[in-house]
């Protein structure tokens, strides 16, 4: 009586699945009609840059590099606070309305490296960074720009509170006429 029973729901079951298969297959696609163009695919609108995703978040003061990129991951994302908290306090370029008024018009930043200079002073490690960037306006505009950044590292293990991380010092960006990827000046002065 089990075997049978068990049999029975064997082909039920095999009949439901298969049922969808076949009213698939017994169905015959509509073709156009003669004196109907046949349909065509409209390609996806383009991302405006108001609607694109902005990258993923970084905040990572470990090494010049990193900081750096930091720095342009928060510009890109809007994140004008966050850009200028990678300066130092005593070091900071302008007032933060006027910093963040000078990217108003930026779309998206770029940044290539150099290899950077470093040496220790005075229980303090400093780096020269040597950049290229690559900014792109919200009109479409590319400008490229080389130069250095200097950073500084209080030794973390005679620091008190507030911590200070590593920090930017000063920037010195200057238009370059070379394209992005050969504006990555060969070195900074010391810093």
């Amino acid at each position: 009586m089990h075997y049978r029973h068990l049999v029975l729901c064997s082909i039920a079951s095999l009949a439901l699945n298969l049922a969808p298969v076949l009213a698939q297959e017994s169905k015959q696609p509509e073709q156009p009609k003669a004196t109907e163009p046949a349909p065509t695919e409209k390609p996806a609108p383009a991302e405006s840059a108001a609607t694109q995703t902005p990258p993923e978040y970084l905040d990572n003061r470990s090494t010049p590099e990193t900081l750096i990129k930091s720095y342009y991951n928060a510009i890109n994302r809007g994140e004008y606070a966050r850009a200028y908290s990678y300066y130092a306090q005593e070091n900071q370029p302008q007032p933060f309305p006027q910093f963040q008024a000078g990217y108003e018009n930026t779309a998206s930043v770029e940044v290539l490296f150099g290899k950077a200079e470093g040496e220790g002073a005075a229980g303090s490690a400093y780096w020269s960074k040597p950049v290229a960037i690559k900014s792109a306006a919200k009109d479409g505009t590319v400008t490229v720009y080389h130069g250095c950044y200097r950073l500084r590292l209080a030794d973390p293990a005679i620091q008190g509170v507030p911590y200070v991380p590593l920090s930017i010092i000063d920037g010195t960006l200057q238009k370059s006429e070379k394209p992005f990827e050969e504006s990555v000046p060969d070195g900074c002065e010391a810093p």
